[in-house]
């Protein structure tokens, strides 16, 4: 009987150390925060929702477009409306004060008029550039941010498993 008391002991002890285990195992399950079973769900889950959050972007970013390239067109407009005016203004002011236009000194300020115009238009456009780089930018950040996504999604099913493993074992 007295050689009983060391396995007693040692039985006592792996119980206890596969009680430890199974508590840890049952820990990290709970904190990685899903199931192996419902992973794969999960998984169809994130990517449907990401696929409508996509194509959600992908149209604002559309009609993003579209309100610049009006917003550039009515520019554009309303800049030759103002150039025109300028010139016909400045003209009559050389009419009034007997200089005609035809002389250097006038083709030099109506040019200037016109260049100044041409720095506005080109300033616009760089400034449109931008605004749709921005644009494709974010999207593509977005399609960043989703695989990161499914990827952390999937790793987290990866060690679900594998604690799903190490629980069966013991």
């Amino acid at each position: 009987m007295g050689g009983m008391t060391p396995i007693a002991t040692g039985l006592t002890s792996i119980a206890g150390t596969l009680g430890t285990l199974n508590t840890i195992v049952s820990t990290v399950q709970t904190l990685s925060g899903s199931s192996a079973d419902s992973g794969d769900l999960a998984l169809r889950q994130l990517q449907e929702r990401q696929a409508l959050e996509m194509k959600k972007a992908a149209a604002d970013t559309a009609i993003a477009r579209e309100k610049m390239a009006l917003e550039a067109a009515s520019s554009e407009e309303d800049r030759k409306r103002a150039l025109k005016r300028a010139v016909a203004r400045q003209k009559a002011s050389f009419g009034g004060q007997g200089i005609s236009s035809a002389n250097g000194s006038a083709q030099a300020i109506l040019l200037g008029l016109f260049d100044e115009s041409e720095d506005e238009a080109q300033t616009r456009a760089k400034l449109d550039g931008l605004k749709s780089a921005a644009l494709e930018q974010d999207l593509g950040n977005r399609a960043s941010i989703n695989v990161l996504q499914r990827t952390q999604l999937a790793q987290r099913q990866k060690l679900d498993k594998q604690i799903t493993g190490l629980r069966d074992l013991f």
